[in-house]
C-alpha cells in the first residue's frame, strides 16, 4: 500500500514554510494572498492527503481558509500536543524548515483529524470577543486602581474607567450585530442561552470557538476544553487528579457562568452540594459542575434541544458521578 503524503506547514507572521512527509524540496511563500495562492497550487500538485499546521493566534486563519476552499484537508493541531510529540522524538533543534518537516511527520504518524475553518463572520465575532476580553481586563485593573487611588488622581482613573465601560458597551453591541447577521451562529446562541448561567457573549464564544460542540462525546468535549480530570498515580501513591491543557480561554470563560448556574439550577446545585459533602473543595466541585454543564450543552446541540427540554432541565436527572 502506498504511503500517503502529508504536508507540514509552519506558520509565521510573514512567511509560510511547507514540507512533505516524503521528503524533497521545502516550499516557502509569503503569508499574504499571493503567497497563499502559490502554496495552494503547490499543495495540489503534490497530491497530499492532508496539511498539518498549528494554531498560532490568527496568522493561520487565511491560509487555512484558502486551502479548505481548494478542497484540501487541513488539520489544525494543538501546539501543546505537537510540542510533546516533538520532545518524544528527541528533537531539540528548531528552525522553520525543521518545524514544517516535523509537522509532516507528526501528521503521518498521529493521523490528526481535518478541521473545518471558521466562516468570515465567525472570525469577526471571535476577534470582537478577544477585544472584549482585553477590555474586561482593563476594566478590572482600573476598578482596583480606583478603589486604592489617592483623591488627587481618582478623577483621572475614573475617566479612564468610564471610557473603557463605553468601549465595552460598544463591543457588546457589535458582537450582537455580527451574531444576528450570521444565521447559524445566531441559532446556536439562541439554543445555548436557554441554559442557566450562559449569557449571550458566552454563547457566542462557544459558537465560534468550539465548533466541535455536539459532534464529540461528552468525554471528548471535556478533554478538548481541558476539564477532564487526569489521574496522578505511581505504585501505591495516589495524587490528586488534575485538569489542564485544552482550550484554556474557553475553560476560563465558562467558570463564572458555572458559578451562576450552580446558584440558579436546582439540579446542578444539588450536584454541587453532594460533591462538597463528599469532601470535595469548592473549586473541585465547581470544576465538576463545569464539566457537567459542558457535557449537557454538548448533548443539547447534538440533539437539537433547549435546556428546558433536557432531563436535567426538567429536574428529573442527576448523574451520580462527577
Amino acid at each position: 500500500m502506498e504511503t500517503p503524503t502529508v504536508i507540514g506547514l509552519d506558520i509565521g507572521k510573514h512567511e509560510l514554510v511547507a514540507a512533505l512527509s516524503s521528503g524533497g524540496a521545502v516550499q516557502t511563500v509569503a503569508n499574504a494572498p499571493a503567497g497563499h495562492a502559490r502554496l495552494v497550487r503547490w499543495a495540489q500538485a503534490q497530491q497530499g492527503s492532508l496539511v498539518v499546521l498549528e494554531a498560532t493566534g490568527r496568522y493561520h486563519l487565511r491560509i487555512w481558509a484558502a486551502l479548505a476552499a481548494a478542497g484540501i484537508a487541513v488539520a489544525v493541531s494543538n501546539p501543546r500536543q505537537v510540542h510533546h510529540w516533538i520532545q518524544s522524538q528527541g528533537q531539540r533543534a528548531k528552525t522553520d524548515r525543521l518545524d514544517a518537516q516535523l509537522l509532516a511527520r507528526y501528521g503521518l504518524q498521529c493521523h490528526p483529524k481535518p478541521s473545518t475553518p471558521p466562516t468570515e463572520s465567525q472570525r469577526r465575532i471571535a476577534a470582537l470577543i478577544d477585544r472584549r476580553q482585553q477590555l474586561v481586563k482593563d476594566q478590572t485593573r482600573l476598578g482596583h486602581q480606583l478603589n486604592e487611588a489617592d483623591p488627587i488622581v481618582a478623577d483621572d482613573i475614573g475617566g479612564q474607567l468610564a471610557e473603557v465601560n463605553a468601549r465595552l458597551a460598544g463591543i457588546d453591541a457589535r458582537i450582537a450585530a455580527q451574531t444576528t447577521a450570521d444565521a447559524p451562529t445566531q441559532a446556536r446562541v439562541e439554543q445555548l442561552v436557554t441554559a442557566p448561567g450562559i449569557a449571550r457573549t458566552t454563547a457566542a464564544r462557544l459558537a465560534v470557538e468550539l465548533p466541535e460542540l455536539g459532534e464529540l462525546s461528552g468525554k471528548q468535549i471535556a478533554a478538548l476544553v481541558g476539564v477532564a480530570p487526569f489521574d496522578q498515580q505511581s505504585g501505591r501513591w495516589r495524587g490528586q487528579s488534575r485538569i489542564g491543557g485544552g482550550r484554556a480561554s474557553l475553560r476560563h470563560a465558562l467558570y463564572m457562568p458555572t458559578v451562576t448556574a450552580i446558584r440558579c439550577d436546582p439540579t446542578l446545585h444539588a450536584f454541587y452540594e453532594r460533591l462538597r459533602a463528599r469532601g470535595k473543595s469548592v473549586n473541585q466541585a465547581r470544576i465538576a459542575c463545569l464539566r457537567r454543564l459542558l457535557t449537557i450543552l454538548n448533548a443539547m446541540v447534538r440533539d437539537g434541544l433547549t435546556w428546558q427540554q433536557t432531563k436535567i432541565g426538567q429536574g428529573v436527572f442527576l448523574p451520580k458521578s462527577a
